[in-house]
């Protein structure tokens, strides 16, 4: 079965109430594409410390669902505060294109509205709408936009915003005006966000998107298409792209619903294929040195609650957890700067584990909440107080964000909204002070930026 960030995304083609199995999402279908919020219980916190992430803003982005489940990114644009924000709705019949043609958005009636369906650039200072690109009504669903990207993806030493939508295409905008500087068609929908690296050796940086259906597109940095790869099964983890075989020619890192992963070379061959879990798609995946020999490893999580490391370089498994349900991974690091890399893992159970890289031993445990959630999104590891190491930032579904001691699972300051979170959180500096923000997505569309009082 899907795990619940997927299910939301599979109701376009269901067309039913969705009512998992026990324990699992229970989703109302509402028409095309529409959810209603799962019932989520309060919870009392995990015992905190004495500081608090405080919000900067909530930006008036609401919409008429509570299942938007792709995660905003914050960045700084020739000095300016930014935040890149998909959101959806269900959507007015009336709704019109504003931005994405050099046109700021203007008027709250369009770029405020509870319905719809629309990339948004908001003020990182204020969180007011700067530009938005919208979705036709035709075309508006609950995953209608997915996670963008901040990258220079021509190599002309700016940065473009990407983000796949449901016009089956992936387009790259200026950041600051919305004008798109280039589209390009996909075979379906994009889930997942598009990788702006150098994949092919050329000078200059490829865009690299695989669609909702595992097709996989490279397109360089002038949009044209280098070579596309049909997988040919649902595809919902987040690709990698890095040197994981350790010989000096980055590679692609690509999960499926099937349960496989696979590792293709630069050209689109594959390098290896391994399954994952049997009958158990990937929902999350991730990438890091978490051992001591020179290749990459890459991990990926399940509905089923595994966590698997294999080699990158023979994809061989390295190790393999078993965490309940709806296991999901993202932030690997040696953040405790013990000498060991960290696989930070969560899974539906609410709780948040530290596993050693090299065999995935448990080294710490702490429950994020106490609440009947339906699943845990991963943590992430950032700078939240400027002291220049990182913490842990996690989210949990019923609306919790915690900045969480990387070296004991303690944790150290909460925020919460009455509204349920379904993807991970992100950090930027907005404000130029050395400690990163907190960016967070809620289930009705609002994004909240934090500040972790603690530091900077």
């Amino acid at each position: 079965m899907a795990a619940p960030r997927q299910l939301i995304a599979l109701l376009g083609v269901a067309g039913v109430v969705l009512l998992a199995a026990a324990g699992a999402l229970a989703v109302v279908y509402l028409g095309p594409d529409r959810v209603a919020s799962p019932s989520v219980a309060p919870s009392t916190p995990t015992p905190a410390g004495t500081d608090e992430l405080t919000p900067l803003w909530v930006s008036e982005t609401e919409r008429n669902i509570s299942g938007n489940h792709h995660a905003a990114i914050g960045a700084r644009v020739d000095g300016r505060s930014l935040v890149f924000a998909p959101v959806s709705g269900e959507a007015h019949r009336h709704a019109g294109h504003h931005g994405g043609s050099g046109t700021p958005s203007t008027g709250r009636a369009h770029a405020h509205t509870s319905g719809g369906c629309a990339l948004l650039a908001l003020n990182g200072t204020t969180g007011s709408v700067r530009w938005s690109d919208a979705v036709p009504p035709a075309n508006c669903t609950i995953h209608s936009v997915a996670d963008p990207t901040v990258a220079d993806a021509d190599g002309d030493g700016s940065t473009e915003v990407l983000a796949t939508s449901t016009l089956r295409a992936v387009a790259a905008y200026d950041p600051l005006t919305g004008d798109v500087e280039f589209r390009r068609n996909l075979s379906a929908y994009g889930y997942t966000r598009p990788v702006v690296a150098d994949l092919v050796a050329d000078p200059a940086p490829e865009v690299v998107v695989v669609d909702v259906r595992g097709s996989v597109f490279v397109f360089s940095s002038n949009g044209r298409t280098v070579w596309r790869r049909d997988l040919s099964a649902y595809a919902w983890g987040q690709p990698e792209v890095a040197d994981f075989e350790a010989d000096g020619e980055p590679e692609l890192a690509v999960g499926l619903g099937t349960g496989e992963l696979y590792l293709l070379e630069a050209d689109g061959s594959t390098a290896w294929n391994r399954s994952v879990a049997e009958g158990s798609g990937v929902t999350w995946m991730t990438a890091g040195q978490v051992d001591d020999d020179p290749a990459r490893e890459l991990l990926a999580a399940t509905p089923g609650g595994h966590v698997v490391a294999f080699d990158g370089a023979s994809g061989a498994p390295e190790w393999r957890r078993d965490l309940g349900a709806y296991a999901a991974v993202r932030a690997v690091g040696d953040a405790d700067g013990d000498g060991v890399t960290e696989v930070y893992a969560t899974a539906r159970d609410g709780k948040l584990r530290a596993l050693a890289g090299p065999n995935g031993s448990v080294q710490w445990t702490t429950a994020l909440t106490a609440a009947d959630v339906q699943m845990t999104p991963p943590p992430i590891l950032a700078d939240v107080d400027g002291d220049g190491d990182d913490e842990l930032v996690a989210a949990t579904n019923d609306g919790r964000v915690l900045v969480v001691d990387p070296d004991d699972g303690a944790v150290l300051a909460g925020y919460r909204r009455p509204e349920p979170i379904y993807t991970h959180p992100t950090a930027a500096d907005l404000d130029g002070d050395g400690g990163s923000e907190v960016v967070v997505t809620y289930g009705d569309g609002r994004v909240a930026v934090l500040s972790y009082a603690g530091g900077g």
